[in-house]
């Protein structure tokens, strides 16, 4: 009975922490702009319903998931960075250069994943081929958005490094 009841406490208590963290997490995004909190719901609704799929899929779409979820990381930390919210123009350019993640990358896979998991039982051979070729294409599509956002942080870098150079002189 002492096991049971200790147990039950115990699982309550991380099902409370757990909640308490995605609530100070959804209030912390409220901070970002308008795009990238549309972003983490989308990406909120791609894991949910990966999770969902059969675990063949599931295996075979959540490494794309995982890149998606790292990129809206990366711009994150570009936001909760020091003086972050001194330098507003820096981050509109981050966000303007991966614009097409956003509008295009995440709504596709979003319905991808949704007509995966509503079709995934009656699916012919043929369309299992396309929906592997499609994961393929949304792999090549989130590394060329991750490029890009990799390249405008060193092209900062190199800025920065350009007047600190000239300042030196």
């Amino acid at each position: 009975m002492k096991k049971g009841i200790g147990y039950t406490m115990k699982k309550g208590a991380e099902i409370a922490s757990d909640q308490q963290q995605k609530w100070t997490e959804k209030g912390l995004q409220k901070k970002f702009p308008k795009i990238l909190q549309k972003g983490f719901s989308d990406y909120d609704k791609i894991y949910n319903t990966t999770a969902s799929l059969p675990k063949e899929w599931e295996s075979s779409v959540m490494p794309i998931v995982s890149t998606a979820k790292d990129i809206l990381d990366e711009l994150v930390l570009e936001f909760e960075g020091e003086g972050a919210q001194d330098k507003p123009n820096k981050e509109n350019k981050k966000l303007n250069s991966i614009r097409s993640f956003f509008i295009h990358s995440l709504d596709a896979l979003l319905q991808f994943v949704e007509k995966l998991s509503s079709d995934n039982h009656k699916m012919t051979a043929n369309e299992v081929e396309k929906a592997r070729q499609n994961i393929n294409i949304f792999k090549a599509d989130l590394l060329r958005h991750q490029e890009t956002l990799h390249k405008v942080r060193r092209f900062d870098f190199d800025v920065v490094m350009d007047v600190i150079k000239a300042r030196l002189k």
